[in-house]
């Protein structure tokens, strides 16, 4: 029996470096082209926040790829990990991706309020399982608060529901 664990024990080691050098890969690929894209957007006129050019929003972009590849190469070359290991994870992302067609059809006959609060309070229950009260309290900050940066402060016309 302890034969068998040391078994199982070795091969999750092994799977967590191989796991750990693709994680390396795909962030110096991510830094690549970010830095690329950086470079190209640098070429274009970049505006204000309050004017924003046509290379503002590629090159922030650019930016924020870049800071979250340098978090990735961290985690991998450090060894560090954190939410998402273990068996499951490509199903949660097939169940999510399913939620995520449920909301695209069922966002005009119920709202945006309605679907998004139920998103998120899905994410928050099922995927990455928090108290009722945390989950229901985010939801609802989650659905409002985009709903007011949205619909209100930037007149985007969302589906409104029965609400």
């Amino acid at each position: 029996m302890g034969r068998v664990r040391q078994g199982r024990g070795w091969r999750a080691k092994v799977a967590l470096q191989t796991m750990g050098r693709r994680d390396a890969i795909v962030a110096a690929v991510a830094l690549a082209l970010s830095a690329a894209a950086m470079f190209e957007s640098s070429k274009l006129a970049f505006g204000t926040i309050h004017s924003p050019a046509p290379g503002f929003f590629p090159w922030w972009t650019s930016v924020l790829i870049m800071l979250l590849a340098l978090v990735l190469m961290v985690q991998a070359l450090t060894g560090s990990r954190t939410a998402g290991e273990g068996s499951g994870r490509i199903a949660k992302v097939a169940l999510l991706l399913v939620v995520l067609c449920a909301y695209t059809f069922l966002l005009d006959p119920l709202g945006y309020l309605i679907c998004t609060f139920l998103l998120v309070l899905f994410m928050l229950r099922t995927l990455d399982p928090q108290r009722w009260t945390v989950a229901l309290a985010m939801a609802v900050i989650t659905a409002v608060g985009s709903y007011v940066v949205f619909a209100v402060w930037l007149s985007v016309p969302l589906p409104r529901g029965p609400l």
